[in-house]
């Protein structure tokens, strides 16, 4: 009951506050006939795709319907996206776009790959990963510890959206000097994201 306070409380400081862009963009509810009835099904076998609310083709994928409620994920994207244009802007709305294809695959364990980049642009062999980009909307996200949005890599694969959305790319070797886009100022994005979405309780 105290999380959907929450949210009411966040759409309602989005939609009062005449600097916020984010409930005009996002809170339409234009499909809810469609969405209100995708919902995780115990019953049913794994994996199952939602249909996200207030985004015109955002979904996700779970395989345990306590990872995580719809609307909770949805939230998670409006803190988002309410941080990143208050950061960077969005004046040609391309971010906000590839948010709104956004597929999100919640994963209950941790993969490995043959080659990653530490957040300093360092090559990692055989790295363990929490997070990854697969297409322009597309990410697979490990749970989180503690079954917690903000302690998962959620954040860090919509920047890696958000940039490949702008620049075609989103830079898969962050602050590296590899390819140019990510910044530290995207690293602390991430960390105001993860706390702002910890305060929710996400």
């Amino acid at each position: 009951m105290s999380r959907k306070i929450f949210v009411v409380i966040f759409i309602l400081c989005m939609v009062s506050c005449p600097g916020s862009l984010v409930a005009p963009t996002f809170l339409s509810n234009d499909y809810k006939k469609i969405y209100k009835h995708s919902v995780c099904d115990p019953d049913r076998s794994f994996p199952q795709m939602i249909i996200l609310p207030y985004f015109k083709n955002a979904t996700q994928v779970v395989h345990d319907c306590k990872v995580y409620k719809k609307y909770e994920t949805a939230l998670a994207l409006m803190i988002f996206y309410d941080h990143w244009k208050s950061n960077f802007g969005d004046s040609n709305l391309k971010v906000k776009n590839a948010l709104e294809n956004i597929m999100i695959t919640w994963g209950l364990e941790k993969k490995s790959m043959k080659r990653a980049y530490s957040i300093n642009g360092k090559k990692i062999k055989n790295a363990t990963i929490i997070g990854l980009t697969q297409g322009n909307s597309v990410i697979w996200v490990w749970r989180g510890k503690d079954f917690k949005i903000s302690r998962s890599s959620f954040a860090h694969e919509l920047v890696h959206i958000s940039l490949r959305a702008i620049n075609g790319h989103g830079d898969y070797d962050h602050e590296g000097s590899l390819r140019e886009g990510w910044t530290e100022q995207h690293t602390e994005l991430i960390i105001d994201v993860k706390r702002a979405l910890d305060a929710f309780g996400l």
